[in-house]
Formats: C-alpha cells, sequence, structure tokens
C-alpha cells in the first residue's frame, strides 16, 4: 500500500471524512489499518511517533497534493464518495405560507402554550371544499386529526378588547376546530373569521361559512338560523299582515267564535301565512278609498296595505302572497350568513360535518317552500323570535 492509498483508506473511514491525530477515534482506525499491513506493534508504533502534528490536514499550497481538488488523492476521495450508498435526504418542512387569521392562531396558540414563533401543528387529513356555489357535502375528521379538532372545540374569540383566552357567547362551538381543520392543512383553503353579528361566521376563500353546533340533532333536523331582529322592514311586513288579520277575524269571529292559532311576527309557520292573506283578502275586496273619505281610520289602512304591497310585490292569491312574503321574510338573513353561494355547516365533537350550499335562487323557487309538515310544522318560519329553515328539505 502506498502512502496515498494509506491516506485515502484513512480519511475514508474517519469521523469527519479528514483524519486528526487529537480524535481517538481517528488514531485507532490508523492503528487497524497498520496492523492489517503485517506490520509489528513496534513498527506501528514508529509510525504514529512519526507521524506529522496534522497528518490529515489538507495541503493547499503544494499543487497535486491532498487538498488540492486535482489532486490524484481528491479525485479518489470523490470517487469513493460517489460510490457510497447515499442514503435519501429527509424532506424539508413544508412551509405554511398561506395568510393565516392573526386573532384565531393566537387563540390556538395561547391554549397550545405555544410561542409567537413556534409553528402550530398542522392537520393530517386534506378536506373537500367545493368553493363559491358549491352542492351540499358531508366531512369526516380523520381519526389522527380528532386530538386537536375536541382539544379545540369549546374555544371561542375573546370580546373585542377583551383578552385571548377569555369566552365569547358570540361564537359557538366548532368554530376554531373548523378554522384549524382548514387553515392548517394541505386543503387548499384560506380561512378567516368574521367577527361581526351581520357576518357569517368564517369565510373559505373569501366564500361565507356560518357555524353550527347542534349537539346530537341530527343533520336531517337541524333548521336554526338565529335572531332577525335586525331585521326592521321584515317584521313591519308580517306585524301589518298578522295585524290586519286579528283585527278582521276579532270583527267577523268564525262561526264557533275562535281565533286562529296565536300567530305573531316572532312565531309563525310559512304556510300559516296562506290563512292570513286569505283573511286580508276581505279587506281588499273593500273599497277602502271611498270609505276612507268617510272614516279616516280606512285611509290608514289603505295606507298599510300599500306599505304591504310595496314590500313584497303584488300577489294574485293567497299562496303567492304567502310564497312572497316567505322570500322577503328570510332573504336577508340568508343573504348575510352565510350569503348566496356560501356555506352553512353544522359541526359535531365526534366530526361529522355536514356543509349545506347556500342558493337563494333554490331555496325561493322550491316547491315546498310554505308546504304544511304532517306533524304540523313548517319548512320555514320564526319560533321565539328567531327564523329557523331546513336546510336538509330545502338545500339537501
Amino acid at each position: 500500500m502506498t502512502l496515498d492509498e494509506l491516506l485515502l483508506e484513512w480519511s475514508y473511514r474517519s469521523e469527519r471524512g479528514y483524519p486528526t491525530l487529537d480524535n481517538p477515534s481517528d488514531v485507532s482506525v490508523l492503528k487497524e489499518i497498520l496492523t492489517k499491513l503485517n506490520l509489528s506493534e513496534q513498527e506501528i508504533d514508529d509510525v504514529l511517533d512519526n507521524l506529522p502534528d496534522e497528518p490529515g490536514g489538507d495541503d493547499l499550497t503544494t499543487p497535486g497534493t491532498d487538498g488540492m481538488e486535482d489532486s490524484s488523492v481528491e479525485k479518489e476521495k470523490e470517487k469513493q464518495t460517489q460510490s457510497k450508498p447515499q442514503s435519501d435526504p429527509k424532506p424539508e418542512p413544508k412551509e405554511d405560507t398561506s395568510t393565516t387569521d392573526p386573532l384565531y392562531d393566537a387563540i390556538i396558540r395561547k391554549k397550545l402554550n405555544l410561542g409567537d414563533d413556534e409553528p402550530i401543528p398542522r392537520a393530517k387529513g386534506t378536506y373537500k371544499w367545493p368553493g363559491q356555489g358549491g352542492a351540499t357535502f358531508n366531512i369526516q375528521v380523520e381519526s389522527g386529526d380528532m386530538k386537536y379538532w375536541n382539544l379545540f372545540w369549546n374555544l371561542t374569540p375573546p370580546k373585542a378588547g377583551a383578552e385571548i383566552g377569555t369566552t365569547s357567547k358570540g361564537s359557538g362551538d366548532g368554530e376554531i376546530s373548523l378554522y384549524w381543520l382548514y387553515q392548517h392543512s394541505d386543503s387548499g383553503v384560506e380561512a378567516r373569521g368574521t367577527q361581526g353579528s351581520d357576518n357569517p361566521d368564517l369565510e373559505f376563500n373569501g366564500v361565507g361559512v356560518e357555524v353550527k353546533a347542534y349537539g346530537k340533532i341530527a343533520h336531517a333536523s337541524a333548521k336554526g338560523l338565529g335572531r332577525f331582529s335586525s331585521d326592521k322592514p321584515q317584521l313591519d311586513a308580517l306585524g301589518i299582515l298578522f295585524g290586519f288579520q286579528k283585527l278582521i277575524v276579532a270583527l267577523v269571529p268564525n262561526e264557533k267564535g275562535k281565533f286562529p292559532a296565536d300567530i305573531s311576527p316572532s312565531n309563525f309557520h310559512a304556510h300559516q301565512l296562506v290563512g292570513a292573506f286569505e283573511t286580508l283578502q276581505q279587506l281588499l275586496d273593500i273599497d277602502l278609498e271611498q270609505l276612507g273619505e268617510i272614516y279616516s281610520l280606512f285611509k290608514d289602512i289603505k295606507t298599510r296595505l300599500d306599505s304591504l304591497k310595496s314590500k313584497i310585490g303584488e300577489w294574485k292569491d293567497p299562496e303567492d302572497g304567502a310564497r312572497k312574503m316567505t322570500i322577503y321574510f328570510m332573504s336577508p338573513k340568508v343573504g348575510r350568513k352565510p350569503g348566496d353561494g356560501g356555506f352553512l355547516v353544522n359541526v359535531k365533537d365526534d366530526g361529522d360535518c355536514r356543509f349545506w350550499g347556500f342558493s337563494t335562487e333554490k331555496l325561493i323557487n322550491h316547491p315546498d317552500l310554505i308546504k304544511r309538515l304532517p306533524q304540523g310544522g313548517g319548512l320555514v318560519g320564526a319560533s321565539n323570535s328567531q327564523m329557523y329553515v331546513s336546510f336538509d328539505k330545502l338545500l339537501g
């Protein structure tokens, strides 16, 4: 073995790719190589004693020596290195380049005790998102993501100006869980919180997503949309209709002397609007303008009826009037939360979620919009001042 070959073998087997005498492991490797050359212990000791201070140090000044790129030693090193089996490089962690919601991320970091520079754990699953105007669909949170889904379940954004980590009744269960599931995954969604009473809870790529958690209620039975007290014109129109209905029934009671069921703008089913318009027709058959010349009360009645027509438009019969009133009643609320083309989602703590794609056109043209259900309820209406729409029957 030549000296160059000896240095090459020693370099190849050293820990750092080049040997140093201050590394006991490198010295041991050299001694092992020399032993295989059948040298005596004395000869081996002589070699070790006569080595220069840095036998493995690269001579970068003398051409052709170890350390120079064109030296025989360096060229052989390169061949040896290329012939060694190379392990696959570890993939770099995928960087989350999407724009996140600073408030929602801060809430999650607070829960996980993470610093501002520490990454939020990413969801393992990839979840469906059809985008604006998509059809109704379901997802199931994967088992590997359920730990964080449940951990974030009760988190809510704080009230304006309040400390992160405090709760707010303005948001419900599952909202931040759903945000995390889509924002911090490979689902292709940039999620945002949209605080404000007239806004949907979240936006996915700019599309409104209203989040509801109806507990153990089956998806097919979910229907609540929340309060509509800010919709003053709609409340006024309903007040006119039901007010005249009660007035007429009081003046001309039915043969049994009973009033209809106690209905009001805050408690009614859409099918009950048909009866209200049937009663209202009795006023429309009277020449209110002529009577108004005699009794000022009828002038006021005509003014109120004209106001109702200006809101919902002319109707050809009681069924048409009921449909127009139902559409007028629900359109503003649905238009805001989640918005035409948006989604309403019922989330469950077991990860079962159903997204209903909201289409105003589909709603207003549905043949069963003012249908009376066998059990007596309806598909649209109000209960205790909260609007309800049967999502699965009208949108599913």
